[in-house]
């Protein structure tokens, strides 16, 4: 039965690819090699620009860019931010929603203006869709089945518990916890954009299946910094959740996987925080 449900599933995979894989020849055929693929060149220049941005400016801490353009209103801009991002209680939870607006404008605004404004094309052939949604339901619930081992066993470790949540006072209060959720979801929504819907679907006619390898190096190194096993694993999870963009033409089942996931996370790390507190009082 195991053999029988492997071979299905293969199959499928192998016809799905094939039949990208064909549109992606037919384009080819039907293009001009004299011509030059301006909107491959647009989305890799664009990317690069994007992705270096967000790199040195996007950060928490790229609140400071602000400044000059604050400081055409107001004599002391330097002050003005730090009493937003480096004073009172939810002055951490502020520079996070900075880097989830960063995000949100690198990711989604800056790439949806060449959609919409330059090339004049539509946001769904981008991976914003809803159609065919519930057909592929089970696909994101068997993902996240088979993800949840490892997000327990991870949060495990003291490396993930110090990581998550990003916001250190999510586990204050229910409103810190919902906050610092919302933002973070924005944050993902914007992610999984980029990188399952821009990247891929506006280099698809031209790489075919293979569109999803354009995204997964960028996608794994936007996570140097956090644990080795979060690293190595935004591989594998960048050619899952491509498959699963590139075959529903949605980024949107990806992103709620992203989103469920990461909740989880948070809700567990912030549980055996607890735990740990409450266990070394009673001590």
């Amino acid at each position: 039965m195991l053999n029988d449900f492997v071979s299905k599933n293969l199959a499928f995979l192998q016809n799905a690819i094939a039949e990208i894989e064909v549109e992606s020849r037919r384009w080819q055929e039907n293009h001009d090699p004299r011509k030059i693929a301006w909107k491959i060149l647009t989305i890799t220049i664009l990317a690069g620009v994007i992705l270096s941005l967000l790199e040195y400016h996007g950060s928490s801490g790229g609140y400071k860019i602000l400044r000059w353009p604050l400081g055409l209103f107001m004599d002391d801009a330097d002050a003005f931010l730090k009493s937003i991002f480096r004073k009172g209680d939810r002055a951490e939870l502020y520079r996070l929603i900075y880097w989830s607006l960063s995000c949100f404008t690198g990711y989604f605004l800056l790439p949806l203006f060449f959609i919409k404004v330059i090339w004049k094309e539509k946001v769904s052939d981008f991976g914003i869709r809803f159609q065919g949604i519930l057909e592929h339901a089970w696909v994101y619930v068997t993902m996240y089945i088979v993800v949840m081992p490892f997000v327990i066993m991870v949060a495990l470790t003291d490396s993930f518990r110090k990581t998550y949540p990003f916001y250190e006072n999510a586990g204050l209060s229910i409103y810190d916890f919902l906050g610092w959720e919302m933002v973070y979801a924005l944050q993902f929504f914007s992610l999984e954009f980029f990188f399952r819907g821009f990247l891929i679907n506006g280099t698809r006619e031209r790489f075919g299946y293979y569109a999803i390898m354009f995204s997964v190096v960028p996608y794994c190194m936007i996570h140097f910094g956090k644990p080795l096993p979060e690293t190595i694993g935004a591989i594998i999870a960048g050619l899952a959740l491509g498959s699963l963009a590139i075959f529903t033409r949605s980024v949107l089942l990806g992103f709620a996987i992203h989103v469920s996931v990461a909740l989880s996370m948070d809700t567990i790390c912030i549980f055996l925080t607890k735990v740990d507190t409450y266990a070394g009082v009673l001590r």
